[in-house]
């Protein structure tokens, strides 16, 4: 058994695995600090995850994930929860960006990296979010998708933006009903009634504190400035002419 201390989103937690993986993937996170809380996987939940899995994942990445599901149940107790997507910032700013898997929310932020200087991202794929004094604050794990986009920090979130592919780039400001049940398919909803309780506040919190943008996109340079003067409400930077 590999029993480890991590630290994610200002909570430390304990793994009880039975494979290398994850501590190895958790290592820039570990801790000695007394956990708030602990998780523990049995070889029964590895074998369903690679029964579910359509790449036959090997035993260790399976546990991995189960880890993470693992926490992400017992996340909304401490008024935190994981979000499917990725996170960046730019000039003191934070913004999620969220979609369904294979819409191109990595491809816009790579975007964003390659037209824009400054931008840093946070978390590629699954950030925790957490409320603090009112503000919703998104913070690194090592869970940020195939790429391992993240940078162990933290931002807060000054909007979020649901991505859809289109042949045109538009951009508009949208209330929480209008795509309420895209977002919920973003979010681990735990199957414990005080832990799905404070699911849904969380997310009442977040919908009410941050503005909600439906983005609709190509993947260009048009569509970066689309989404960042929308998001920022300051002019796209001018590029310099080529010389």
């Amino acid at each position: 058994m590999y029993t480890f201390r991590v630290s994610f989103a200002k909570l430390n937690i304990e793994a009880n695995c039975h494979y290398p993986y994850t501590a190895q993937l958790c290592r820039d996170y570990l801790t000695d600090a007394a956990p708030d809380f602990s998780v523990t996987v049995s070889e029964e939940n590895i074998d369903r995850e690679i029964e579910v899995s359509e790449f036959n994942p090997a035993r260790g990445y399976a546990e991995c994930i189960c880890v993470y599901r693992e926490i992400a149940k017992k996340l909304p107790l401490y008024q935190r929860m994981i979000f499917h997507g990725a996170v960046i910032t730019h000039q003191g700013k934070g913004y999620l960006f969220t979609a369904p898997s294979g819409t191109g929310k990595t491809t816009h932020i790579r975007l964003w990296q390659q037209y824009l200087d400054g931008v840093e991202i946070v978390n590629g794929d699954k950030p925790i979010l957490h409320i603090e004094n009112g503000k919703p604050v998104a913070y690194a794990t090592p869970y940020a998708g195939k790429e391992h986009y993240q940078n162990h920090g933290s931002t807060p979130i000054d909007a979020i933006c649901l991505i859809h592919r289109g042949k045109e780039n538009r951009i508009r400001r949208v209330a929480s009903g209008e795509i309420l049940t895209e977002l919920m398919h973003q979010v681990y909803l735990p199957e414990e009634a005080e832990a799905v309780i404070a699911t849904i506040d969380l997310l009442d919190k977040l919908y009410r504190t941050v503005p909600l943008y439906l983005l609709e996109c190509d993947m260009s340079e048009e569509a970066v400035k689309t989404s960042y003067e929308a998001l920022s409400g300051e002019a796209y930077p001018a590029r310099p002419a080529a010389e």
